[in-house]
């Protein structure tokens, strides 16, 4: 019996030797593995693809405006206080209601669209560029009423005071777009006035850049002619991309623009253009907007609040949509 007293010991030993090695048991603490970061668990959950967003596509606009479809009175409550306007189908062409179109009154600051204009179509055709700077004179910097405090010497982009010209409605800012791109603010007058006179805005004439009464002379227009106007200034992106914001920030995020378009935001689709204001001129707006691929263009001038010209602005975008639908 001795001499199996060893060989039963090998085979013992033996067959621990064997769940060791095939079954380990569980591991230390130190052998387990360390539970992942809330960082590690996110980079290991499979994120799938977004569909590529598309672009907005608009129907282009109507090379012609036809007037015979115009309604004229008080298609809306709250017209009767308004001196003119008018509000086109610039998709379908149709001219759908008019006040007083084609005769000549104050357009305050809506005046900047066309120094816009002339700015943007100076960058199209590459005599000044968006991102070229601008110094900023005594003149600009002596300029009162809406402003963003600009100071003599100081530089920024073209852009840069186009978009507080649109936003905020830069009286200074226009001023010193005008002295650079006109060599001086007195012959930028007269390419505002000439241009004017190439898109067929017979009823208008340019005294300043800005829309600021000076000296006995105002900037007048009629609203049939400022919807010209806004139709040439919606082929610029840009543009749009501006007068559709209704916070933005100048000077490296330290000065903050306002919208003086109250309805941006506000009232579906508005997304421009330029709004006007002094005593005598009254409450002034050019709007554009844009609902389910149509595009409207209103002009309404001389309102004697801005609460009667932004409900009458809504009143008849509301009316303008539900006609030929």
């Amino acid at each position: 019996m001795g001499k199996y007293k060893y060989l039963l010991l090998f085979l013992v030993t033996a067959i621990a030797l064997f769940f060791v090695a095939f079954y380990p048991g569980k591991k230390s603490a130190k052998e387990e593995k360390a539970p992942l970061t809330p960082m590690e668990e996110l980079a290991n959950i499979e994120v799938p693809e977004l569909p590529v967003k598309e672009k907005v596509k608009t129907p282009p606009l109507a090379k012609v405006w036809n007037i015979n479809k115009v309604n004229r009175g008080a298609v809306v409550k709250g017209l009767d206080n308004i001196k003119g306007g008018i509000l086109i189908d610039a998709t379908k062409g149709d001219i759908l209601w008019a006040k007083a179109e084609n005769d000549p009154m104050e357009i305050a600051s809506m005046t900047k669209m066309m120094t816009t204009l002339l700015a943007m179509e100076a960058d199209e055709r590459g005599e000044a560029k968006l991102d070229g700077m601008i110094g900023v004179s005594a003149a600009a910097s002596k300029i009162g009423g809406s402003q963003v405090y600009l100071a003599e010497k100081e530089r920024f982009t073209l852009g840069e005071l186009l978009k507080c010209v649109m936003i905020m409605s830069a009286n200074d800012a226009a001023y010193a777009v005008a002295e650079t791109l006109g060599g001086n603010v007195e012959d930028f007058v007269k390419m505002m006035n000439k241009r004017a006179e190439q898109l067929g805005m017979a009823k208008t004439r340019f005294n300043n850049p800005h829309g600021l009464p000076q000296k006995g002379m105002s900037n007048k227009s009629s609203a049939l002619d400022m919807a010209i106007l806004a139709r040439e200034l919606l082929k610029y992106p840009k543009v749009l991309e501006w007068t559709s914001t209704r916070l933005d920030t100048f000077r490296d995020g330290k000065f903050q623009l306002s919208n003086r378009n109250s309805l941006i935001g506000r009232c579906q689709g508005v997304d421009g253009m330029k709004t006007g204001f002094y005593q005598q001129a009254g409450f002034c707006i050019t709007v554009t907007c844009l609902r389910n691929d149509r595009r409207m263009i209103l002009v309404l001038i001389g309102a004697p609040s801005k609460k009667e010209r932004d409900d009458a602005v809504k009143a008849l975008l509301n009316w303008g949509y539900a006609q030929n639908k």
